[in-house]
């Protein structure tokens, strides 16, 4: 089957011995269909260099050019959190995200890349998250090994979304708590999801070959259960979910139905999901499991769940602008090509056509250079309007923005350079709500600003939040 190379997505995950490839197909109709799949051996121990080189060779037989990727990042190599913040805006949160990070990882904010899914909010302001943490190493090392593939649209969501995704595209309608389990050659992986959110998930290595491993299945089982209960909810599972229907999860079900102590079904891969001739059953032959890859194709990510840096993000999305452009200029001068060669009937006439556009060519360089002229005086415009705001003018501005809760302490004024602000409020969302009305005022409309820090202690009068906000010129 002939496909639109423009309508194709891959989706990918690259576990320590199994890379795994799957090539989707996006209808108009919004129904997906999985079209294409590539499953090679690797050695624990391949280098960085040999893997790109492995994986171009095998995105190339699937027919890649220059689509969008979406990789599933193992969920061993993440942090995830369950969190209350003070917060209900994307933008907030992200901010929370970002300062929250290092209290879980060892590490500068700076040097770990962090997503989030809010999972409710209540009436008071507050929202309930599933904070993701990934050191910055791991997704470079995969931006790394795909560089050789010239990728434009590139998104990395862990892989218990994927099986998220899977259940709720089959059970859109189930509202009980369930543990879902996903079956690998040699890893198993455990998510616990609620009204279409993932609560909790963990992941081992697995072996059916070692003595007593059912023993050691269900241990891991109860382990990630009481966890649940004891970090999320005190909400008890309903069932036991086992996915793709596979070799591996038919001789699984048959040991949790002794053992495991609640409900256990296989979901397998319902008429809904969209295959193409034969590979349903290259799928079920096999002993590795694609069942995140599949969740992940069968909709769009989340863009809070897109563990890439966001400079990152900003790159590839410039790049992808730049892609569009370029194919509509030659798409343009293709149009215009042939129909100058059906306007041309002889050389006289090819002779005369070329003469007109050499004239009409002199005519726009003309006209560029007096646009390059203009371009050079705004540019001069804008750089006598981008004068340094005065002291008074910043006092003023602060007088307006500044929240009834927020108590200015300190405010240090290097001219031209930054202004250092410190203070007190009530309550963190108070300093967010100030950085927010800093970043559109008028004043500080050239200037990057961020909480340096936001940290609460216990006074006479009750908790305040102490606070230190930068704002930094541009250059």
């Amino acid at each position: 089957m002939r496909v639109k190379k423009k309508n194709l997505i891959f989706l990918c995950q690259i576990t320590e011995n199994v890379l795994k490839v799957i090539k989707c197909l996006c209808s108009n109709n919004a129904k997906r269909e999985f079209v294409g799949l590539e499953v090679e051996a690797i050695h624990s121990d391949i280098n960085d260099k040999e893997l790109s080189e492995r994986l171009n060779r095998v995105f190339k037989r699937l027919g890649y050019s220059n689509n969008p990727i979406i990789i599933s990042l193992p969920c061993e190599h993440a942090t995830c959190r369950y969190l209350k913040v003070p917060a209900q805006a994307s933008e907030e949160i992200e901010k929370i995200v970002y300062l929250q990070a290092p209290r879980y990882l060892p590490y500068q904010a700076d040097e770990l890349t962090t997503g989030y899914q809010t999972i409710s909010s209540d009436n008071e302001g507050y929202s309930y998250i599933n904070m993701i943490i990934v050191t910055k190493p791991v997704i470079e090392r995969y931006i790394k090994i795909f560089k050789e593939l010239k990728i434009t649209k590139l998104a990395i969501a862990m892989s218990s979304y994927g099986l998220c995704n899977f259940y709720y595209y089959i059970k859109p309608e189930d509202p009980d708590p369930v543990m879902v389990i996903d079956i690998d050659s040699n890893r198993v992986e455990l998510a616990i999801i609620s009204r279409k959110k993932l609560l909790f998930s963990r992941c081992f290595k697995f072996n059916r070959a070692q003595d007593n491993w059912e023993d050691l299945l269900i241990e891991e089982i109860n382990k990630t259960h009481n966890a649940y209960l004891k970090e999320i909810s005190k909400e008890t599972l309903r069932r036991i979910i086992i996915l793709g229907a596979n070799k591996n999860a038919q001789e699984l079900a048959k040991t949790l139905n002794k053992k495991a102590g609640l409900p256990i079904e296989i979901l397998s891969y319902d008429k809904r999901v969209n295959f193409s001739e034969n590979l349903l059953n290259r799928i079920l032959d096999s002993d590795n499991s694609l069942v995140s890859l599949i969740g992940l194709g069968i909709g769009d990510v989340e863009e809070s769940l897109n563990l890439l840096p966001q400079d990152t993000k900003e790159a590839l999305k410039k790049m992808h602008r730049t892609k569009e452009r370029l194919q509509l200029i030659l798409f343009i001068f293709g149009i215009i090509l042939i129909l100058g060669i059906g306007m041309v009937k002889s050389l006289d006439n090819k002779t005369k056509y070329l003469k007109q556009l050499r004239v009409e060519l002199n005519k726009i360089e003309k006209d560029a250079k007096l646009l390059g002229e203009i371009d050079k005086r705004l540019q001069l415009l804008e750089t006598r309007l981008k004068k340094r705001p005065s002291s008074l003018e910043i006092l003023y501005e602060l007088h307006q923005v500044i929240p009834n809760e927020v108590s200015l302490i300190n405010l240090n004024y290097e001219e031209d350079n930054q202004v250092i602000l410190r203070g007190q409020a009530t309550e963190l969302n108070s300093a967010f709500k100030l950085v927010l009305q800093l970043e559109k005022s008028l004043v500080f409309k050239n200037f990057n600003i961020k909480v340096r820090y936001a940290s609460k202690r216990n006074t006479q009068t009750g908790e305040i939040v102490d606070f230190e906000i930068v704002c930094l010129k541009e250059k």
